[in-house]
């Protein structure tokens, strides 16, 4: 699946580090009359996979990048990270337009998200805690406005780089699965009330093929579809849902693991560093957080 997000993912950047965690609860409430999505992160179980004992300097450098930026994850590298520092290095770097090409437009295309994302993404770091099973958890609380115009950014991004993906494809099925795609009316991405709808181009073998050898992955969307999210293939296309249009927010938990992979190896440097919050309600946390923006 990851593979085949690619080019949504133009405007993301991967999870480069190696700080890991068990879980993660995305709870989201959508605002339309205010054009806000406002989203609580809870990271359960943070650990670093380098080390058994202690964390490496990669990751204690990443935790650090963390909690000093406007850094988020959703679900580790599985979807995708909003950095806003890096958001901000990639303007700057940034090449002037030299040709009138298909490649020049979705270069356009990115710069418009990125400085949209740059304007409008707000994350706040919470307080790091110990669970009732003693792993380390921590929080956060991210806010994002002028949404319809990310989702339409996000959109015409995806548009042009499909169109730069169907002109490299060496196949004329290959292209046309693509083109079939792109001549369809409805967006590639869509938020209603508190719903997600995704659609892309994806041959049927890959779709049916995508977790076959990846029990991690098979594993992240079996709990996805428990909670309520559909995944199917339609017209030469993935498409995946999630929440409800009349809801008045949703929440989803995924594993990040499939064993048991937790050690306290983090718990050590979070305390001496960020300090850990006594008595902490992470989901007193998240409705304070999401009643205040009601």
């Amino acid at each position: 699946m990851k593979k085949c997000l690619g080019p949504l993912l133009a405007f993301a950047v991967a999870l480069t580090g190696c700080i890991e965690f068990e879980r993660q609860t995305v709870t989201y409430l959508h605002d339309a009359k205010a054009d806000t999505l406002h989203i609580h992160q809870t990271y359960h179980g943070i650990y670093g996979a380098d080390d058994a004992t202690k964390l490496s300097e990669q990751e204690r450098v990443q935790l650090d990048s963390v909690m000093k930026g406007q850094r988020t994850f959703f679900f580790a590298n599985w979807i995708f990270e909003l950095n806003v520092g890096l958001f901000r290095e990639g303007l700057a770097k940034s090449e002037a337009p030299k040709t009138n090409s298909l490649e020049e437009a979705q270069r356009r295309a990115e710069t418009n998200l990125l400085t949209l994302l740059i304007a409008n993404v707000r994350v706040e770091n919470g307080k790091f805690y110990l669970n009732e099973k003693g792993q380390s958890c921590g929080t956060q609380r991210v806010t994002l406005r002028n949404v319809s115009k990310l989702v339409a950014a996000g959109n015409a991004l995806m548009r042009k780089a499909l169109e730069v993906e169907m002109k490299d494809k060496p196949t004329a099925a290959e292209r046309e699965l693509i083109n079939a795609s792109l001549a369809r009316p409805e967006p590639f991405f869509t938020l209603t009330g508190q719903q997600l709808r995704f659609r892309y181009p994806l041959p049927r073998a890959e779709f049916d093929k995508a977790d076959a050898d990846d029990p991690k992955l098979k594993q992240f969307t079996s709990e996805f579809v428990r909670q309520g999210g559909t995944m199917s293939h339609e017209k030469g296309e993935l498409h995946i849902r999630f929440g409800r249009t009349d809801a008045a927010r949703e929440s989803l938990t995924l594993p990040m693991t499939t064993d048991k992979s937790y050690r306290a190896n983090a718990t050590g440097h979070i305390r001496y560093t960020f300090g850990l919050a006594k008595d902490f309600d992470p989901k007193k946390d998240m409705e304070d957080f999401l009643r205040a923006k009601k």
